[in-house]
């Protein structure tokens, strides 16, 4: 006995040492539980308790559903039951036009939608996905598995399709031969009977793509008969893609974007995710008739003069634009800022969509480097807002042009001057005012207007007001006084029977709705309305005065950034989701609008002119507290 409890202390402890520098040892719990499955072991039970005990404390634990779904989730309870994987969205609606009382069309999508979110089920509502419900999430991450994993009975069961295995299992290539063959009626009659929809969602959650080429002539993009996965890649990438050497007479290259994870971890499944979504936009380019694809490394073909390189190494995904011709040499800067947008828009959605909390800061490369290194990255914000820039990550320091490795990732503002040419990259807030300014504007102005859009999304239908809405639950409203104070009733519910205005919600009053009358949140929106009301105390509690040094404010911005972009990807309106990104970027390259530093504190504190009644009536309130301890100090 003494040698095993010695076996699983050791084991335990090579576990917890090698995470001890990984992000991942946040997931550690304290206790180690060792479980011999081959004897009664009581250390189950513990096991069990604790499951429950770290499950009890996620955010989305004890959340009220309405009562009519019930009935919804016993009857997929029993479909699973009976062994069924898949049924036509019809099917559920048949049985809940059946009930007493049915639920509507539209709360019919809410129930979907939060029984995808907990993970019961996996549901879409796009289009092409729409007409089927899987009952069994388990069943899809098996079908990808029985691709993966083919090779034996590829090689018992079909000989003649041997050679496209082999293609599949060194490139990538996925061919519907190949899926047929595999996905006999025999071996597995669901995901046979199921193909197209398994396809489809494979597609949707970008674990495949169909990839892009021009045509003959270079017209036209078309799409390849075959599927891609990037998991599937096992060709190292090149050296000469690694470490291009330089060729002034053909090409010529934007600065290298770099997305930096700033916990240092970056998990393979994210960037096959990305490169997948890259797949489906851009041609893969070629080099002769080999598709330029690698593991890790994937070379596209923008246009007939463009390639763009996204390369991941380590903890870092590099991306570049070049440019090829011996007239044009500089790449298009609309192409280089479309391309940044493109993935960023796509790495949040991808973090946002796996639940994960991983945060990534944009840096660029050193210009004196060709090729991609992990160990020199200078980030955005040591660029911004200075003219030269000195790079000690070498031997020797040099400077460069702040402006030259800017230029190509960000639009440069017009000219002051009608009549001149010259343009210049906005400057960053150097000041520890402006600074502060500056993430006050992202959190108060570009955070309220994102939980605006969210609590709209989640109350208005084309049948339903906000007002309605809030009228349905003014019972609960009325009922909660210690929540909402009569300022806050009078937002939403005008005295003069006018209609409220969604413009005089602020974040107060719009997470205090979220938390008490918007059931239909999902885990990801309340973990990041919760971190968004975090930051806000934060920089209220411990600012003592209007500024933040530089290093805080990458600190923040990051935080508060990224955030936003998660909660305005799950408004659901990607022309809303592309203008925040954009207030994002433009927020973290200049300071403020002029003149919005007086709206802000207009916003924090209601009026201005009452500001000082506020301190002191918060002095007067914790002199108040401090004289009853006293007090009760010397009773006792």
């Amino acid at each position: 006995m003494t040698y095993r409890l010695e076996v699983c202390e050791k084991y335990f402890r090579e576990i917890r040492s090698h995470l001890k520098d990984k992000p991942t040892r946040f997931h550690l719990v304290n206790e180690d539980f060792a479980i011999d499955n081959t004897v009664v072991d009581n250390k189950l039970v513990a096991l069990k308790q604790k499951i429950l005990e770290v499950a009890s404390q996620q955010p989305y634990w004890g959340e009220e559903v309405p009562a009519r779904w019930i009935l919804l989730e016993r009857e997929l309870m029993r479909l699973k039951a009976a062994g069924i994987k898949v049924i036509p969205r019809t099917l559920l609606e048949a049985f809940n036009q059946a009930e007493d009382v049915p639920i509507s069309t539209e709360e019919m999508d809410l129930f979907l939608k939060f029984q995808n979110d907990i993970g019961t089920i996996l549901y879409f509502s796009i289009d092409l996905l729409k007409d089927k419900i899987v009952l069994v999430p388990q069943w899809m991450i098996d079908a990808v598995k029985s691709l993966i994993t083919a090779e034996m009975f590829v090689l018992r069961n079909a000989p003649a399709i041997t050679e496209k295995w082999d293609v599949f299992n060194k490139s990538g290539k996925l061919s519907p031969e190949l899926i047929d063959a595999i996905w006999t009626k025999e071996k597995y009659p669901d995901l046979h009977d199921n193909k197209e929809h398994i396809l489809l969602l494979m597609e949707h959650l970008n674990i495949i793509a169909r990839p892009r080429c021009f045509s003959e002539d270079g017209s036209e993009i078309k799409v390849e008969n075959y599927f891609l996965a990037p998991c599937m890649l096992k060709e190292k990438t090149p050296e000469r893609v690694m470490f291009p050497k330089p060729d002034p007479e053909m090409k010529s290259s934007s600065s290298i974007l770099c997305y930096n994870f700033v916990d240092k971890f970056l998990p393979s499944p994210i960037f096959h995710r990305l490169l997948a979504t890259c797949v489906s936009r851009w041609p893969i380019a070629q080099r002769k008739t080999e598709n330029q694809i690698f593991c890790g490394c994937c070379i596209f073909r923008l246009d007939p003069h463009h390639e763009l390189t996204v390369l991941f190494k380590e903890y870092i995904i590099f991306v570049q634009v070049i440019r090829f011709g011996t007239t044009e040499k500089t790449p298009s800067f609309e192409l280089c800022i479309d391309v940044k947008e493109f993935i960023s828009k796509t790495l949040t959605n991808i973090i946002g969509y796996l639940g994960h909390s991983l945060k990534f800061e944009m840096s660029v490369q050193c210009p004196k480097y060709l090729g991609y290194r992990v160990d020199c990255l200078i980030p955005l914000t040591d660029l911004q807002g200075s003219e030269d820039f000195s790079c000690d990550f070498h031997d020797d320091i040099h400077a460069f042009r702040s402006h030259d490795v800017l230029r190509f990732w960000f639009q440069e503002e017009e000219p002051s001057d009608p009549g001149s040419s010259v343009r210049s990259m906005p400057s960053a807030p150097t000041s520890d005012t402006d600074r502060f300014m500056c993430i006050a504007y992202l959190l108060v102005d570009v955070g309220s207007r994102v939980l605006r859009h969210l609590l709209s999304h989640h109350t208005v239908t084309s049948t339903s007001t906000l007002d309605q809405y809030l009228a349905k639950h003014m019972n609960t409203l009325n009922s909660l006084k210690r929540v909402f104070n009569q300022s806050q009733m009078d937002i939403m519910f005008p005295p003069n029977g006018v209609a409220t205005n969604l413009d005089d919600y602020d974040i107060t009053l719009l997470s205090a709705l979220f938390q008490n009358i918007v059931p239909t949140l999902s885990k990801i929106e309340i973990d990041m309305i919760k971190r968004l009301r975090e930051e806000r105390n934060k920089l209220y509690g411990h600012a003592k005065s209007c500024q933040i040094s530089a290093s805080d404010f990458q600190t923040y911005w990051k935080d508060i950034s990224s955030t936003l972009t998660t909660l305005s990807q799950q408004c659901k309106d990607t022309a809303f989701e592309a203008k925040i990104l954009q207030e994002i970027q433009r927020t973290q390259l200049s300071a403020i609008p002029a003149g919005s530093y007086l709206d802000i504190f207009k916003t924090w504190f209601g009026k201005i002119e009452t500001v000082e009644g506020v301190i002191q009536n918060m002095t007067a309130r914790l002199q108040a507290l401090e004289s009853r301890e006293k007090s009760t100090g010397s009773e006792s």
